[in-house]
């Protein structure tokens, strides 16, 4: 039993794997030391994905309550009567805009199209990134990215027809953080499409006839989760539904 047990004992010691192993990793030190490098590539960098998801998160989540970002906007093929919506179970705001065909040359081409917004300090309000909001007729800020896509600096002039306005800064609006022109367009567009601030003073003067009626609205009391802000949402567009005619409804 004793001789038995001693025999197993150095059997055990004569593992071939505890040569075999060394061996191998001498042998082929180049090809485990590239995958050993290429897995810790992956796992950093799929750890600092992580990571950076988590902080923008944060991040989009406090702008977009310090900038009151509406809950939801909709549009109206006219401006709506003073009244209208003081019977709803939240507070709509008026956020009217106008599609401004640029035209860098000056030869009536279209070259990409800027959505103007008024200054406001009520919902939906301009992050400044560069420069500063404009303070005068004939002056705007405009959205970053299209900038940045466009090549157009601070102090640059941007012209549509015989219209011309200076830009003061490069701005962020929390609503339009993805740059789709059309709720239905499947991918944004940064270069062809764009959104600006202008002061009040200069909204009037532009043409009238072609400002789009939308609206923000902000809930009086926040809904829980999604299920209660898809009811409210859904409670919101019946209500609109018996006072105005809804040209889209967005929540």
């Amino acid at each position: 039993m004793t001789k038995d047990m001693n025999g197993m004992k150095k059997n055990k010691t004569k593992n071939p794997l505890i040569k075999r192993v060394p061996r191998e990793l001498k042998g082929d030190w180049s090809k485990y030391l590239l995958v050993s490098l290429f897995m810790i590539f992956v796992i950093g960098c799929i750890a600092g994905m992580y990571v950076a998801n988590e902080s923008m998160l944060t991040a989009a989540t406090e702008n977009t309550k310090k900038s009151i970002c509406e809950d939801g906007h909709f549009e109206l093929s006219k401006k709506a009567k003073k009244g209208t919506f003081d019977s709803l179970s939240a507070t709509i705001y008026e956020d009217f805009y106008y599609n401004l065909n640029e035209d860098k040359d000056g030869d009536g081409k279209k070259e990409g199209t800027i959505r103007v917004f008024q200054k406001n300090d009520e919902v939906n309000l301009a992050s400044v990134l560069d420069g500063k909001l404009p303070e005068n007729k004939n002056e705007i800020a405009i959205d970053r990215m299209y900038a940045d896509n466009n090549k157009i600096s601070v102090g640059d002039t941007l012209k549509s027809g015989s219209q011309k306005w200076k830009v003061t800064g490069f701005v962020a609006l929390s609503d339009y953080s993805c740059l789709f022109q059309n709720n239905n367009d499947s991918m944004f567009d940064a270069i062809k499409f764009g959104v600006s601030v202008v002061t009040p003073e200069e909204f009037e003067c532009l043409n009238q006839d072609k400002i789009q009626y939308s609206y923000s609205w902000v809930y009086d009391k926040e809904p829980k989760n999604e299920k209660q802000e898809k009811k409210m949402s859904e409670d919101l567009m019946e209500a609109l539904g018996e006072e105005v005619t809804l040209e889209s409804f967005v929540p």
